[in-house]
């Protein structure tokens, strides 16, 4: 009788603590998730001042763009680089929802919702990783692992698009420059080898749980990459497709604004230095506070031996960034502050 009060007595804590919980967990990670989301918002605002409204970069930029909209085909221009971020955007949430559509279920709003959300979170982190947090919050709970792994090999294959194209680039980079032929033959080979390489993990990624060892660190591991045995070649090629027109559409977008500014230069040259531009900033180790800068320098070495008006191009590179990347992600933080992020939804 003793005994089993003794152990009453002991086992009571913990009953307590069981109890609190369940009554304050719920508040608890109701306001974590507001702290978290208006965290973002102002955290956002705050680069926005401090990067944009405070720069002086950006005071050039807009009182040469006032100046070059007093041409009817500026406006055109800047009209058509606008409108392609719609479009650049929503090939992104159409590749998201392809990928996740074998165990999620999800409208293209939410969707895009989503992805503007992400934007806005990577913003505030290395090399834009935040952006799989900002978006697995509009997923049911049970499916937002697999909807990282998911959302990991959209990211690879916008990677291994990036980079195929970025070779390409540095092939007519070395020739635009009369590198030696021997130079040239090299980069050529080791270009070919590396794309080859790139397009076999991609198209092997079913399989790469396997090389992973049996051990207890890695079995939950091996238990996510499971997601991947849901896309075969086909569906793997339609996810290659959707990055190789994303890509291209802001490719394209980033050309618009060099004419804009003014630079004299072939579509296809013009082409070619962006894929090497748009590699190297990809391999490049970058936050929001240092992308500005790695943007810059890129694109200052590359044209610069191919227009004299560096001016125009690096407020090309500056623009690309602020329509593409800064405006969405400031109208992510707010829906990111605002949506009711914590929805449950249907698992497929």
């Amino acid at each position: 009788m003793a005994n089993n009060i003794n152990h009453s007595l002991r086992q009571n804590p913990i009953s307590k603590l069981t109890g609190l919980w369940k009554h304050y967990g719920k508040s608890f990670q109701k306001i974590s998730l507001i702290l978290v989301k208006w965290s973002v918002m102002v955290l956002s605002a705050r680069y926005l001042y401090f990067h944009v409204i405070k720069n002086t970069h950006f005071d050039d930029i807009y009182n040469l763009s006032i100046s070059i909209l007093t041409n009817p085909t500026s406006i055109w221009i800047l009209a058509v680089c606008l409108l392609l971020v719609f479009i650049n955007w929503g090939l992104e949430t159409m590749k998201w929802r392809f990928l996740i559509k074998s165990f999620a279920s999800i409208s293209f709003l939410r969707s895009f919702a989503a992805i503007m959300s992400g934007n806005a979170v990577s913003l505030l982190t290395p090399n834009r990783v935040g952006e799989y947090v900002g978006r697995v919050f509009f997923l049911d709970s049970e499916v937002r692992i697999k909807s990282i792994f998911a959302t990991l090999l959209g990211s690879v294959s916008q990677m291994i698009v990036t980079l195929i194209l970025g070779v390409l680039g540095f092939v007519y980079f070395e020739k635009s420059i009369d590198a030696p032929f021997y130079i040239q033959l090299g980069i050529g080979i080791g270009g070919l080898i590396f794309i080859s390489l790139l397009l076999f993990f991609f198209f092997n990624i079913r399989v790469i749980r396997s090389w992973l060892p049996a051990k207890r660190w890695s079995k939950s591991i091996r238990k996510y990459l499971m997601v991947y045995k849901l896309y075969k070649n086909k569906e793997l090629e339609t996810v290659l497709l959707y990055s190789l027109c994303r890509y291209l559409v802001f490719a394209f977008q980033f050309y618009l604004l060099l004419v804009f500014f003014g630079i004299q230069i072939p579509l296809i040259q013009a082409m070619f230095l962006i894929f090497l531009m748009y590699a190297v900033q990809t391999v490049s180790p970058t936050n929001g506070f240092t992308e500005l800068i790695v943007r810059g320098g890129t694109t200052a070495f590359l044209f610069k031996g191919f227009t004299p008006n560096l001016a125009g191009v690096l407020a090309a590179s500056y623009s690309i960034w602020m329509i593409n990347l800064m405006i969405p992600a400031l109208f992510g933080a707010v829906i990111f502050g605002f949506a009711r992020i914590n929805k449950r939804r249907q698992a497929a």
